[in-house]
Order: C-alpha cells, then sequence, then structure tokens
C-alpha cells in the first residue's frame, strides 16, 4: 500500500529550506501583532499549500491542501504581522490516477498515523518577523519567520518568501523543508523507526522532510 505523509501542512514545516535558507525548526516565538500598515486579506479560494514527501527508495507524492483564511499587514513595503489558517480536511493528492489508491492515501493521511484531522481539523501561520531581502538570486523579497502549527505542537520557522504587490492585489509564494518528527509524525521515519521495521520497510521507508509551497493570494482591506 502507497503510504506518504504531506511533507506541510501546514506545512504548514521546517528544518531547513529550499535552498537551504530557513532555520532549524525551534519553539515558538512571540507573534507580531503589529498593524499600523496595509492589511490584506487572503482569499480562501485561490491561496493553498502544495506538499511533496518521499520515501526512502526515491518515490514521491505531492498534493495540495486548502488555505481557509488569513491576512498580511504590510508597512513600507514590509511584511509587518499575519497569520493564515489550513483546512486540514482538504487534504488531496495529486499523482495517484488509480482512485482506490488516491482514496487511501487521502484516508491515511488524515488518520492519527500522521494529521489526525478528526482530532486538528486545521493548522496555522503566524508570523513573528520578516525582514527586507535586497538582490536575491532567487528572486525573493523577504525572509519570514513564524510559528507553525500542527496538530498539538507548535514551532517557530523561517524561509524566503517572493511578495508581489500590484495595486490592491497581492501574492506570495514561498517553499520550505519540514522534519515532521518536529511536529510529532513519527509513522514509518526512515530515523525514528526501530531497527526491525526498518528492515521490513526497506525503501519503503518515509523521510523525514516535507517540503510545502505556500501560495498566497490575498486583497487590500
Amino acid at each position: 500500500m502507497r503510504k506518504l505523509i504531506l511533507s506541510f501542512g501546514v506545512a504548514t514545516v521546517l528544518a531547513s529550506c529550499n535552498n537551504q535558507q530557513a532555520t532549524q525548526a525551534a519553539e515558538q516565538a512571540v507573534v507580531s501583532t503589529d498593524t499600523t500598515g496595509a492589511n490584506y486579506s487572503v482569499e480562501a479560494g485561490t491561496s493553498l499549500l502544495e506538499w511533496k514527501a518521499t520515501k526512502k527508495g526515491g518515490s514521491s507524492h505531492n498534493g495540495t491542501v486548502k488555505i481557509s483564511g488569513g491576512n498580511l499587514n504590510i508597512k513600507e513595503g514590509n511584511i509587518v504581522s499575519g497569520s493564515f489558517t489550513v483546512d486540514m480536511k482538504t487534504i488531496t493528492d495529486l499523482d495517484l490516477t488509480d482512485t482506490g489508491y488516491n482514496g487511501k492515501l487521502v484516508r491515511h493521511l488524515s488518520s492519527a498515523d500522521f494529521f489526525d484531522v478528526e482530532k486538528y481539523p486545521t493548522g496555522k501561520f503566524e508570523i513573528t518577523g520578516a525582514k527586507m531581502l535586497n538582490n536575491d538570486t532567487a528572486g525573493n523579497t523577504h525572509m519570514v519567520s513564524g510559528n507553525l502549527t500542527i496538530k498539538d505542537s507548535v514551532k517557530n520557522i523561517s524561509f524566503p518568501v517572493k511578495v508581489t504587490i500590484n495595486g490592491n492585489d497581492l501574492s506570495a509564494e514561498g517553499e520550505v523543508v519540514i522534519n515532521r518528527l518536529q511536529w510529532g509524525i513519527v509513522y514509518n521515519s526512515v530515523s525514528a523507526s526501530p531497527a526491525a521495521l526498518l528492515k521490513k520497510l526497506g525503501d519503503n521507508a518515509i523521510n523525514d522532510e516535507l517540503t510545502i509551497r505556500i501560495r498566497l493570494k490575498a486583497k487590500k482591506g
């Protein structure tokens, strides 16, 4: 049976990010509450997280999770505060074309082995700080830090984001790699599973790292 974890979640996630620019997941930090700038409301219909997770043997799964709402506060071009909520009940897989396998994987990701969405139906990201970047080779405009909540664990992460403002429209896109163990998700872990289980799993052991790409669309006001 094909089993893999969401690599967010919401993603979520977080030990290191794309281009190795994220910091190791740490304890939560104080959330920024500065609302003196312009407020942009996150659009639920067009904002989402994309996730990708891999097995030891190199195979992978990928999918999406919907963002249900949030806001960003922009002052003099910089992000001063903000947050968004993730609807964990909207987990999808995009690579499995067989509906039976697809449904089985999504149900497993939603179970207590992974995200336990009945008990924890939402994830959350709350900004604790942001710094503007100049001449970033990847085109990113900000380095953002924030508290990522998955299930009952909260860790602070940092990753680069590209923010684009066009009139009343704002888009923000960033990628981060999190270590699911930081949020207590240990199922068939390539590093945390007992030796006997790892031997049985072989190349089907699941890597600890999960890649999350955040795509936000927001409108001013």
